[in-house]
């Protein structure tokens, strides 16, 4: 008698691409994109995580979040508009938005710096594309941005008795850019870092000059005319002269702002992206 034996099951056809390991190949900027949107629930969930994490054990919670840029309003508000003497009408509702929009900008360059170091036990251990980190990342900051904007900026709103204006539709647009903008930076120092890590250091200091280049506590419209010409090519210029323009004067920004912002934008994701790739495939080396 014969004893039937078992073959292996043969599958015909290609593999999955969605069960592709794409952190072991190298893929074109089109193919990081589709396995982001994959990877979507990854991201969600890195993002949940770390709110809960953040916040686990508070007791005020979330409201920790809108604390820090409450405070540095009020001590902006206190040095410049009453001890310097600063002309600006409605002062800490202009200081608002570009607090809020600097901190958004500020915590997803500094946290993206750590995302991939602090996640080495992480990569090594689980296959997924090495962009969730430095994406996660910024959506985690955008979360926080987003939630104590939409607190904020009708108390704001109500306080100075300014009424919903068509131009506050742009909000979303100018916010978008400013996202992609923050992803692309986010992506070439998350990688970076792992190669060199005075970058973290250097993004710190970095930050710290910025600020004060970005028309966060000031108006560009008081600044001279040479001095302005620079100032308003510093990285975030465009994005917080935007918001201030939106919400603070209910205006459209100007084209020229509308412009460098879009370049901005492009320009961060298409450096960004070319960097993260061409470094990706040895970050398991340095871990």
């Amino acid at each position: 008698m014969s004893i039937p034996t078992t073959e292996p099951t043969r599958f015909a056809g290609p593999p999955d691409p969605a069960f592709i390991d794409r952190a072991t190949e190298r893929s074109s900027p089109w193919e990081m994109v589709v396995s982001l949107v994959r990877y979507r629930e990854l991201v969600r969930n890195l993002v949940l995580r770390d709110l809960r994490l953040k916040y686990r054990g508070s007791v005020l919670g979330f409201l920790w979040s809108m604390l820090n840029p409450i405070v540095m309003v009020a001590a902006s508000t206190m040095a410049f508009k009453y001890i310097l003497r600063v002309g600006q009408e409605r002062y800490v509702f202009f200081v608002l938005l570009g607090v809020l929009a600097w901190s958004f900008f500020a915590n997803s360059a500094t946290m993206s710096t750590r995302s991939m170091i602090d996640s080495a036990g992480l990569l090594k251990s689980v296959k997924f594309p090495r962009a969730v980190l430095p994406v996660a990342t910024v959506v985690f900051n955008l979360a926080q941005y987003v939630l104590t904007a939409l607190i904020l900026l009708p108390v704001m709103l109500i306080a100075y008795g300014e009424a919903p204006s068509w131009p506050m539709l742009g909000f979303p647009l100018v916010l978008a850019l400013q996202v992609l903008f923050t992803v692309g930076l986010a992506m070439a120092l998350s990688v970076a870092t792992v190669f060199f890590r005075d970058i973290r250091h250097l993004v710190e200091v970095s930050i710290s000059f910025l600020f004060w280049t970005t028309p966060v506590l000031y108006s560009l419209s008081q600044v001279d005319a040479p001095l302005r010409s620079v100032l308003q090519f510093s990285p975030m210029s465009p994005f917080v002269v935007s918001y201030q323009r939106i919400f603070h004067q209910g205006v459209w920004p100007e084209a020229s702002t509308w412009l460098l912002a879009v370049a901005y934008a492009a320009a961060s994701l298409a450096i960004g992206g070319l960097v993260f790739m061409a470094l990706e495939d040895r970050v398991g080396e340095q871990l």
